[in-house]
């Protein structure tokens, strides 16, 4: 019996995936082998090299490779790294989810079908809608995300708040964390050597370099115990309640209330400038008690502000 042509490139990866789809939900794993070729359209001498090309394959996290065992009567997968796996999104990916297709206006069945198909039937939690907004996210949060599943450094253009304008930096990104609704890339500045925490709302640009990342041990320091001790140190006085209730900064400690219903509380900060600005917005609320430097520098940069109109802080 002459031997069946070589399969296309094309036509493999559609055989492979209808492989895969199959062995994932068939009982144990197994197919008999003439069925497999049956299923995936492909003569039976062309089933070994299907399969060769699936061996290829290997999880992305754990580096396990795939394995289907051939036999003369059955094809076997052997392991879950060749498995096709149900789609599982975090609670942000969900939520950016659920975002765009708001955005899209597209009916109630149609949203509901593209909700359970790509989400199941998990409840959307209490954060909400807004949990996906850019001016939370920024615009790069899929490509950090792939930068540091798959390894790859990055340049990426930012402003920091002691920064007048932004600036490239390279760098090995590690993880995303969130605090008090705010979300921050952890990663490594390669020029520096050190570890940065960057606002992803703050990111102006981002793009993949040629280079893999180098591995670094990164802190579980959050930003309260960073600006513990880097920062300085403030001491400020709040209106009445309603003024500190609406105080979410992550430096904030040592709250005192007085007898007139003002409160004393002092703040770990990293930026004259980020401080002098909170106080200015909150409209006469705050007032910087101590230290006197810091408080005599707050006109002269109100005055500043007042002078270039046009300028906005990031």
């Amino acid at each position: 019996m002459p031997k069946s042509s070589k399969l296309s490139a094309d036509r493999m990866v559609d055989a492979g995936i209808h492989l895969l789809e199959a062995l994932s939900s068939a009982p144990d794993h197994i197919l008999d082998r003439q069925e497999a070729s049956r299923i995936i359209g492909v003569a039976p001498d062309q089933l070994p090299e299907v399969i060769d090309t699936l061996e290829t394959l290997a999880d992305r996290t754990s580096g396990a490779r795939a394995v289907i065992e051939m036999t003369e009567t059955h094809v076997h997968v052997q392991g879950n790294a060749a498995l096709l796996q149900p789609l599982r999104l975090s609670v942000e990916e969900s939520m950016i989810v659920e975002h765009m297709l708001d955005m899209l206006h597209l009916d109630d069945s149609t949203k509901a079908r593209i909700r359970h198909g790509i989400m199941g039937d998990d409840d959307r939690g209490e954060r909400g809608d807004d949990i996906a907004e850019t001016s939370r996210y920024g615009t790069w949060l899929t490509r950090i995300r792939e930068a540091i599943d798959d390894g790859i450094r990055c340049t990426l253009t930012y402003r920091s708040l002691n920064d007048d304008a932004a600036r490239m930096r390279t760098i090995d990104p590690v993880r995303i964390d969130e605090e008090r609704g705010v979300s921050y890339l952890i990663a490594w500045d390669v020029e520096r050597d050190e570890e940065r925490r960057y606002r992803l709302d703050r990111i102006r640009d981002l793009s993949f370099t040629d280079d893999s990342v180098v591995p670094h041990t990164v802190s579980a320091e959050k930003t309260a115990d960073c600006l513990r001790r880097t920062g300085s140190v403030a001491h400020l006085r709040a209106a009445d309640e309603s003024t500190m209730q609406r105080i979410d900064w992550a430096g904030v400690g040592h709250i005192a209330p007085q007898q007139d219903g003002s409160y004393l509380f002092d703040v770990n900060y990293s930026s004259n400038s980020w401080l002098y600005d909170q106080v200015l917005a909150a409209g006469g609320e705050l007032t910087i008690v101590e230290p006197a430097e810091l408080r005599a520098g707050l006109a002269p940069y109100a005055s500043i502000l007042l002078e270039q109109p046009s300028v906005t802080r990031a």
